[in-house]
């Protein structure tokens, strides 16, 4: 899922061990929005077809940096609770 939190795009998604993860939706190379392959169980940005890992580091194609990591969690009724200040 892909939620706007102020001026950033944020992807929200649990990994295959049910970990809630929280990555920036923008790629580092040009700005297209990226996805969780849950397939491969990597992150994907089809523009130029770079992943990256569940991390944010870049596995393969041109982006330049890693996508930002934020903090996220669940509260005790099970809400997301995202914090908009980088991991």
């Amino acid at each position: 899922m892909i939620v706007s939190a102020g001026p950033q795009r944020v992807m929200v998604f649990e990994d295959e061990s049910e970990t809630l993860r929280a990555l920036a939706a923008k790629c580092t190379h040009e700005g297209c929005t990226v996805q969780y392959s849950t397939a491969e169980s990597v992150v994907w940005c089809a523009c130029h077809n770079a992943r990256f890992d569940l991390d944010g580091r870049v596995i393969s194609g041109p982006p330049p940096k890693p996508l930002q990591e934020f903090d996220v969690r669940r509260d005790d009724d099970g809400a997301v609770i995202l914090m908009l200040e980088p991991a």
